[in-house]
């Protein structure tokens, strides 16, 4: 049987690096998938995101270039796959960006595109964008993070 495959939003990486209240959660997911219990795939901009939120908000380089380091070596560890998206997915998140309205907004592309990463692997999209998760759950395949449970079969 298949491992079940996660799309993780920059978002879960960001409790885990900065102590947030869903930290616990960030780290069972990582343990989850180093145990092999899981599989985690994201979108190229995965790592442009992050680089973008570290720059803005740590003053220590040293500390920055060892986050990034740590994700590339789950990479390199296959641990976490980065995808760069194909039209097909690229297709479904502009479908799933344009779902809003000028009143109530449009879901923002970026997460589109994990999302429909999720939707086009038969993953599952995990995310705090409550925003994102309200505007688009009829497309299934997303779940919040606080919601995560382990995957380690007892």
């Amino acid at each position: 049987m298949a491992n079940k495959i996660f799309v993780i939003d920059a978002n879960v990486f960001l409790e885990y690096i900065y102590a947030r209240p869903l930290e616990d959660n960030a780290k069972q997911i990582i343990k989850d998938a180093i145990l092999g219990e899981i599989l985690i795939i994201v979108p190229s901009l995965f790592l442009d995101e992050i680089t973008q939120v570290l720059c803005g908000n740590l003053d220590d380089l040293k500390i920055l270039e060892r986050h990034l380091q740590y994700i590339e070596d789950l990479v390199k560890e296959e641990i976490l796959q980065i995808v760069v998206a194909n039209t097909a997915v690229r297709m479904k998140a502009v479908e799933m960006a344009r779902m809003g309205t000028k009143k109530s907004g449009y879901p923002e592309l970026t997460d589109c595109l994990y999302h429909s990463l999720a939707i086009l692997n038969d993953a599952v999209f995990l995310t705090n964008d409550k925003k994102h998760i309200s505007k688009l759950k009829s497309f299934g395949h997303i779940q919040e993070l606080s919601s995560y449970k382990s995957q380690i079969k007892d």
